[in-house]
């Protein structure tokens, strides 16, 4: 249904941090099927996992509203991860399937719950994410908070 192209239309993410290669399902503001099929040497770290199913989760929520640059378009907050548990590792060569279901939209704020498989296994399950979009201006640091950090790091 959705190749990377497209879904570079929806989302900001690009090669190498774009973590969902196809979306085989569809149904705009009630759920979502897409995948990324691991290429890496060794496990997936689940830190990708659910970023990868993160992202799926984002097509999802805004593939009637295309955000292609965060610098105009906004930037997607993950606010929250909720009941997240992981079965076995996702290892080289497999394609894991991320399922997303959208349970809220209100304005800019997204909940929606989901799992991850490869083939029958169940290799992560997410009880709720709640995201948001934020305007990128507004997830810049003040001046002050800049000037901070530089003094941080010169020591």
């Amino acid at each position: 249904m959705m190749g990377i192209e497209e879904i570079k239309r929806i989302i900001p993410h690009r090669p190498p941090m774009l973590l969902v290669d196809r979306v085989t399902e569809l149904v705009p503001r009630r759920w979502l099927v897409g995948s990324l099929t691991h290429t890496g040497d060794g496990p997936l770290p689940v830190s990708l996992l659910i970023e990868s199913w993160g992202q799926a989760a984002l097509v999802l929520i805004r593939h009637d509203r295309p955000m292609p640059d965060v610098l105009t378009d906004g930037v997607p907050v993950a606010g929250v991860f909720e009941h997240v548990r992981f079965g076995r590792p996702v290892l080289p060569g497999e394609t894991v399937e991320h399922r997303v279901t959208m349970q809220r939209l209100v304005a800019d704020t997204a909940f929606v719950t989901g799992e991850s498989v490869v083939g029958p296994e169940t290799v992560m399950r997410i009880g709720r994410l709640v995201g948001a979009m934020r305007p990128a201006d507004s997830l810049r640091p003040s001046r002050p908070a800049v000037a901070a950090l530089a003094g941080e790091a010169a020591r």
